[in-house]
């Protein structure tokens, strides 16, 4: 089997920079890595895994709300991994799929490294995307002095600025209602696929006047029934008040992350699920040893597990990130939270 065929463009992104790459079953992702966020996920990976930590954050800790981090790809091959025997399985999908990249691959761009992490889109039928950047500070310390004036004047003509937050983009499916409410500037649509993508300028025109109209945007879907949409608002109402307490008791500094949110607009998967959401994604791989090597049974039920919710939010993007023991919470990061929960209580 020819193995670049079975690497892609990651679908249904809202945001974000370009690529992204995702495998032929669509379960793992491939994203360029940049030394800080591979520094942190390493960090925050590091207190899963160690057995005598007790969580940071409570009943959320902070690494339940982000990707999955599997290893490194450096120019198409294994060079990094995990490091638990519940990866098991990943790593044999990852050796399969890179002992035999031809050199035209995405994978194997001289110089290029890339971090493989769950991918969140894993089990949606059709999923409706919407990515959330957190934060009034745009910038990091590392940061020259032109871009800090750029992003500076970015957060104050938005809603970054004023509210901590800002709509960065979503991918949604297509209806005449919500075609109705864009300007031709604010969108593409996708005659293919029956989706279209809202662009990065529909959120930076947002106000704290109308921001509510760009959520409730996003939750009108005519494949759902009211029903399921006003379900939908309290399942993440609920989730943003679980993510609060987690970052309340978090050291550590995220500037630019964002909040995925994700929710399916199939109703066949509804049906099948009778409804039934998760409020926190299921482990990614089962960490119990238990089994010894037997990885192939539970990756099956991971599979399984994980195409079992309706939807998810997450976190996401640490190129900017740290932890910063010692230094208490991210204010920049609570007072957005805090507004979005504003917001959701009054849906």
């Amino acid at each position: 089997m020819d193995m670049v065929k079975n690497y892609k463009p990651l679908e249904h992104k809202a945001a974000g920079h370009g690529g992204t790459l995702t495998d032929g079953d669509g379960l793992l992702i491939f994203k360029p890595a940049l030394p800080q966020e591979l520094v942190f996920y390493k960090a925050i990976q590091a207190r899963y895994m160690s057995r005598g930590e007790p969580p940071v954050g409570g009943d959320a800790p902070l690494y339940s709300w982000m990707p999955t981090y599997l290893g490194v790809l450096d120019e198409g091959t294994r060079v990094e991994k995990g490091g638990s025997a519940a990866f098991l399985e990943i790593d044999q999908r990852l050796n399969d799929s890179t002992d035999n990249v031809a050199s035209t691959s995405p994978l194997s761009e001289q110089g290029t490294q890339y971090l493989v992490l769950e991918n969140l889109l894993y089990g949606f039928s059709k999923p409706n995307v919407l990515d959330i950047k957190l934060g009034k500070i745009l910038y990091d310390s590392k940061a020259s002095s032109e871009k800090k004036e750029r992003l500076k004047r970015v957060s104050e003509a938005t809603t970054s600025g004023s509210l901590c937050f800002r709509i960065c983009g979503m991918k949604i499916q297509k209806n005449t209602c919500v075609l109705r409410q864009l300007l031709p500037e604010h969108y593409e649509e996708e005659a293919d696929t029956g989706y279209i993508f809202i662009n990065k300028l529909y959120g930076r025109s947002r106000t704290d006047q109308n921001i509510s109209d760009a959520f409730e945007l996003y939750f009108n879907n005519s494949h759902l029934s009211d029903t399921r949409r006003h379900q939908l608002k309290k399942m993440f109402l609920k989730r943003l008040q679980l993510f609060y307490n987690t970052i309340l008791e978090e050291e550590v500094r995220m500037i630019s992350s964002s909040l995925l949110f994700i929710y399916e607009g199939d109703p066949k998967q509804w049906d099948s699920l009778n409804d039934v959401d998760q409020l926190i994604r299921d482990d990614f791989i089962d960490d119990d040893d238990d089994d010894g090597g037997n990885g192939g049974e539970r990756g099956g039920e991971s599979k399984e597990r994980r195409t079992s919710c309706l939807s998810s939010m997450s976190l996401i993007d640490f190129a900017h990130a740290e932890v910063t023991p010692g230094r208490g919470y991210d204010e920049n990061v609570i007072e957005g939270v805090e507004n979005l929960l504003d917001i959701f209580m009054k849906f």
